[in-house]
């Protein structure tokens, strides 16, 4: 994460508290804040307190500079604006906080989004971590768990879908607003033992191509933009009863790639 000069400047008193945003840190408070991220300082009573006898923001400034570029400004920041450190001050306003602090970083191609419910920096430069989940067990509890938590979008390949558990689940979605789509293989089994998906969200069923019959064979699902849910489980009755294993994966970037090869299959 790098930040011009100006946009460190602006942003040292939100670290210290100072501008009345955030919680106040005093001195002893903001070296334990920087310890967060990797640096060993102690304050000194009675021996010039903060090193080099700097004072609250100028500390604070220093590190900023030597941490500009690097995950530890990211780290930082997800920390300054964390609902436990607003903890240390009920009277300050996360939220509000975050709408003054977002058009300084913004001006470097950065901001604070709320993730269910941790502020977390977004921004073009950097890959955002991913966090990963394997299970071999109860898969389909966990594609149910997924498709609960989405807001906005779910958009899943899959080859076969005869699951009515998991219908219920999208359907339910569809009706609060959420956009549903669907892309499957145009077949015998889906066309007996599947549903009319067309009747609830968005659907194209995949023709088999080729002098083999080649099909589409993914079994991917989109959630939000933001978590990716795959594996060789197929959503189907008999797959609750296989050897199957299904990844949770929570990566935007992943998940704009999985979305280009769906919208590919939709076309």
């Amino acid at each position: 994460m790098k930040l011009s000069d100006l946009t460190i400047e602006s942003i040292i008193e939100f670290v210290s508290g100072d501008n009345g945003y955030t919680p106040y840190l005093s001195g002893t408070n903001i070296l334990k804040l920087f310890n967060h991220i990797g640096y060993k300082d102690v304050y000194k009573w009675g021996d010039g307190g903060m090193p080099n006898s700097l004072s609250r923001n100028a500390y604070v400034r220093e590190k900023l500079y030597e941490i500009n570029g690097t995950k530890q400004m990211v780290l930082l920041a997800e920390l300054v604006f964390d609902p436990r450190h607003f903890a240390m001050d009920g009277k300050k306003d996360l939220k509000q906080a975050v709408e003054n602090f977002n058009p300084l970083i913004l001006q470097d191609g950065y901001r604070l989004e709320d993730t269910d419910g941790r502020y977390k920096v977004i921004g073009a430069d950097f890959p955002d971590a991913i966090e990963v989940e394997v299970h071999f067990e109860d898969i389909q509890t966990q594609i149910i768990e997924q498709i609960r938590s989405a807001k906005f979008t779910i958009w899943i390949a899959v080859a076969w879908f005869t699951d009515r558990e998991l219908m219920k689940e999208l359907v339910s979605k569809a009706r609060e607003g959420v956009n549903v789509r669907l892309v499957i293989l145009d077949d015998d089994i889906n066309s007996k033992y599947g549903f009319p998906y067309e009747k609830f969200f968005e659907t194209k069923r995949v023709q088999k191509t080729g002098q083999y019959e080649n099909i589409m064979h993914h079994k991917f699902c989109i959630v939000d933009f933001r978590t990716v849910v795959h594996g060789s489980y197929n959503w189907t009755v008999k797959a609750k009863w296989n050897k199957e294993t299904v990844s949770v994966e929570n990566s935007r970037d992943l998940a704009e790639k999985y979305a280009n090869e769906f919208m590919q299959l939709i076309k």
